[in-house]
């Protein structure tokens, strides 16, 4: 043989067997796992200000003993509140062991030294069964203990020596009677996890407990209680956005006013302003943004590939749910529908969106704020304004009260759109149907002011002569006269009806309909004669070209049947509102909207009559039938309500 050599073996133990001719010299792992640099003391130092908003998810784990997970999105808070459980533990004498799971090493070295602290010796660990050791010896302790493994992200490192859902991974049930395991995560996918541990997510902080954690950073200085949750609403209530944020004024407010910059807010007031002209920046340095690049990264390394590009297009929306239905794959480049809802509950799963779909709602998925600012761009919000219209054009049906809860979800997304010169038809159709069910569900002025730009651009972009001009000036129009502006709506509606005069003929279809609207203006200015004569001409027409019993036939016969009452004729308006009643009750069904209009106006007509007992019996069951379809705090429903106060006997 040759000359002898020395061979030298650093580094930890990996339990890994070496077999060579020749070795100088080998590291076995890095330096940093050896085990006495490994801790597994809970950071303490990170404990500062009280723990706002979690005593009751608190003191059901301190009562719970087991395996529970905590999970969520980055910045919520989730090691703060393991950190506090971390606390109570201590102050009641209990051993306390933290082990940081963002790697292999980390984890495998922490689980190595709990296992120390619990007696195990190098040549227990050598053995190869340092989990089924470590967990033996967690089971035979009879007073109270807490692990936490902390940023335990990725599941497949809890898998260790075996399978994490199987319960023979790094993390396992375990048998001690007040012992508890605390795993902090973003990860909340149950099917990872398996059955054995209990899951808890951690969303952002509620108004006042944000207020409070933020004025807890902040001082006295800042501002008033009322001004500090005006700040953690815009900011979400996410607790380590509130920290950046309290840290930030506190920091400010330290220095003397006069060395501070212009351009530095030292309230609460200042700060929301700041953030919200875009001249501060929640995140100045980044910590959020590359905590929420690591939820990407790790959905991407699954296999959802689409997670960036969705979550991306899902910023593009306003703030506000997103109806899922609206998400149309054909549309969003590069993805299927089979990528789309693996992406959509991969971004639910690490904490980056909510799906919602409780209660037999319409299925949603929503954004923290934070989240959806971090990750807006200009070419995502056209593509999401682009979805939010398509959606709204296809359906174009937001006067029926069935469909109210799509178009309430659909509303805050269609408000964004701003159609101008060269706009696809289609995005004006997005914002006129935001604007028509804004006044037909009960909120005429939102809906005039929606409405008002539209008409004042849309003869400009469009052409006087183009259907959606018209639709828009004569939703300005219906706004008007449900917001009480009568005059104004006459008014409009004058040039409206001379242009559609000229541009679709006397008797065309559109204009009819504004000649019908105009008789309504005319009606409520009190100029009954009129009303009278224009409504008689569009009767005529529509009788001619419709027949009798058609909607818009009705319509018109109804408001002569409401002239009929003004001029102190109630019999006659009654037996005319029971004709058009038994009418639209055949055609429209019997609690349609306008069905349910011409059943109040007869039961007024009736109480006028002098038919109390029969107008009650009306009021009362239309007021049912309204504030079933409309909602108790529609304002037909309520005019029912009055109406019948008023008519019943005293």
């Amino acid at each position: 043989m040759g000359d002898s050599v020395r061979n030298v073996v650093s580094g930890g133990r990996q339990e890994t067997l070496i077999q060579a001719g020749h070795i100088e010299h080998l590291v076995v792992g890095d330096a940093r796992t050896a085990p006495d640099e490994v801790t597994v003391a809970p950071p303490w130092g990170d404990r500062g200000t009280p723990l706002r908003g979690r005593e009751e998810l608190l003191e059901r784990l301190m009562a719970a003993p087991g395996v529970h997970v905590l999970y969520g999105l980055g910045g919520v808070g989730k090691t703060s509140l393991a950190l506090e459980a971390a606390h109570r533990h201590r102050e009641r004498g209990a051993p306390v062991w933290w082990v940081a799971a963002q790697d292999g090493t980390r984890l495998s070295g922490g689980m190595r030294a709990v296992a120390r602290h619990l007696g195990a010796t190098d040549d227990d660990l050598a053995a190869g069964v340092t989990a089924d050791l470590l967990w033996q010896r967690l089971d035979r302790l009879g007073g109270p203990w807490l692990l936490v493994v902390d940023n335990a992200d990725d599941l497949g490192l809890l898998d260790g020596p075996g399978r994490l859902a199987s319960g023979t991974g790094w993390v396992r049930p375990h048998s001690a009677p007040h012992g508890l395991v605390l795993v902090t995560t973003r990860d909340g996918d149950p099917a990872g996890w398996g059955p054995l541990p209990v899951l808890h997510p951690v969303g952002p902080l509620a108004r006042t407990e944000g207020a409070q954690a933020l004025h807890d950073r902040a001082g006295e200085s800042a501002g008033r209680p009322e001004e500090a949750a005006r700040v953690a609403v815009r900011l979400g209530g996410l607790p380590l956005a509130l920290d950046t944020a309290g840290r930030y004024l506190a920091s400010v407010n330290e220095r003397p006013p006069f060395l501070r910059g212009a351009d530095e807010p030292a309230s609460y007031a200042a700060y929301l302003a700041a953030v919200g002209s875009g001249d501060l920046t929640v995140d100045g340095d980044g910590t959020l943004a590359r905590i929420w690049d690591m939820s990407l990264t790790l959905a991407e390394a699954r296999g959802h590939t689409c997670a960036r590009p969705v979550l991306r297009l899902l910023a593009g929306f306003a703030d506000a749910p997103v109806p899922l239905r609206i998400l149309d794959p054909a549309r969003i480049p590069e993805v299927t529908p089979a990528g789309l809802w693996g992406a959509l509950q991969a971004l639910d799963r690490l904490g980056l969106a909510e799906l919602r779909d409780r209660d037999g709602e319409q299925p949603v998925v929503a954004l923290h704020p934070l989240v959806r600012d971090a990750h807006r761009t200009d070419a995502a919000r056209a593509l999401a304004e682009d979805l939010a219209a398509r959606a709204a054009d296809a359906d174009r049906r937001p006067e029926d009260p069935a469909r109210w809860p799509f178009w309430s979800l659909l509303l805050p997304h269609l408000l964004e759109l701003e159609p101008e010169d060269g706009s696809p038809e289609h995005l004006w159709v997005g914002a006129l149907c935001a604007a028509d069910h804004l006044t037909r569900a009960g909120a005429p002025e939102r809906g005039l002011a929606a409405v008002r730009p539209l008409a004042a651009r849309a003869p400009r972009a469009l052409g006087a002569a183009h259907r959606l001009s018209h639709w828009a000036r004569t939703l300005e129009v219906s706004a008007l006269l449900d917001s009480g502006r009568a005059a104004e709506a006459r008014t409009a509606c004058e040039a409206l009806l001379r242009d559609c005069e000229e541009h679709f003929g006397p008797d065309g279809p559109v204009t009819l309909r504004t000649r019908h609207l105009y008789a309504v203006a005319a009606q409520q200015t009190g100029d009954v004669a009129a009303a009278r004569d224009a409504y008689g001409k569009v009767l005529e027409v529509y009788v001619r070209l419709l027949g009798p019993t058609d909607r818009h036939s009705l319509a018109t016969r109804h408001n002569l049947a409401m002239l009929h009452h003004l001029d102190g004729d109630p019999a006659g308006a009654r037996a005319e509102y029971e004709a058009v009643l038994a009418a639209e009750t055949r055609t429209l069904g019997a609690e349609h909207p306008s069905t349910l209009t011409t059943r109040h106006n007869l039961a007024t007509a009736l109480a006028d009559c002098g038919e109390t007992e029969r107008a009650v019996a009306e009021y009362e069951a239309v007021l049912e039938a309204r504030t079933r379809v409309l909602g108790a705090g529609h304002r037909e429903t309520e005019a029912t309500r009055l109406m019948l106060a008023r008519t019943l006997p005293r």
